[in-house]
């Protein structure tokens, strides 16, 4: 009884929701709200469509079958292996091909990936940006995955490599000064291409990054030794963050999910 009513409250919370506008979109009192994730009482069973359906979810994982048993990152790194994004070349080696994620279902998966992140990590921001051209998806998902699943509406834009007919490096959202963005892109690597798009964002408006988002680190090193997430951090005084480590990959494998 307990565990549905937390669940219940917890994906509430993530929603934003009080007991009231919960109560109110499900068409009953909120005592009964409270009665659930008090776990003095259980949703009848009719209710159970509706409540799964504004959580965006299914009724097994709101009885926490799927999400007590596989977390956000294993799925992701299951996802990341059965769409061949991710490959071996021997138990310690791997390869990561982001031109693999193909379909509408799996970048419905990576929206939902990083919203989890976002949410999880209690990031506040203004806007996202994604880098031509793999983040112009991911961040678009992401953007619909924070609505969808989540009720919070953002600003999305994106930066181009060439400008338009207009001398335009942004596409959809105008930054302003002050804005708080979070930039998603698909792999990090030295930084260096990062740190030009950056650099090219900064003379639009006087925004702050506060936070870099990608799949996967390459881990590559720039020429002072430094990796590129520790030079755009120091550069930038943002939080470079990534999805999925190598310890999350060596997870997956010694519990044989991939």
């Amino acid at each position: 009884m307990q565990s549905l009513g937390k669940t219940i409250k917890r994906l509430r919370t993530c929603k934003g929701e009080t007991q009231e506008q919960l109560a109110e979109k499900l068409h009953i009192s909120c005592q009964a709200i409270s009665k659930w994730e008090n776990g003095a009482a259980l949703p009848d069973i009719s209710l159970l469509p509706q409540i799964s359906d504004h959580f965006n979810i299914t009724i097994d994982e709101l009885f926490n079958h799927k999400l007590n048993s596989f977390t956000y990152k294993e799925r992701f790194v299951q996802l990341m292996h059965n769409s061949g994004v991710l490959s071996f070349k021997d138990n310690e080696n791997y390869i990561i091909n982001t031109e693999c994620f193909t379909t509408n279902a799996q970048i419905a998966k990576i929206g939902e990936c990083f919203a989890d992140f976002i949410r999880e990590n209690h990031l506040t921001f203004d806007a996202i940006m994604g880098l031509a051209y793999h983040g112009i998806a991911f961040s678009t998902a992401t953007a619909c995955s924070l609505y969808q699943k989540y009720g919070e509406t953002t600003s999305y834009f994106f930066d181009r490599r060439s400008p338009d007919s207009r001398h335009r490096h942004i596409c959809g959202y105008t930054p302003e000064d002050g804005d708080r963005i979070i930039v998603i892109d698909d792999m990090l690597g030295s930084g260096l291409s990062l740190e030009q798009r950056l650099d090219q964002l900064l003379t639009v408006a006087k925004v702050e990054v506060v936070a870099v988002i990608a799949i996967v680190d390459a881990k590559a090193q720039r020429e002072n030794g430094m990796s590129g997430s520790e030079y755009i951090e120091r550069k930038y005084g943002t939080k470079v963050y990534t999805l999925i480590s190598d310890e999350d990959i060596r997870k997956a494998l010694e519990k044989h999910m991939i």
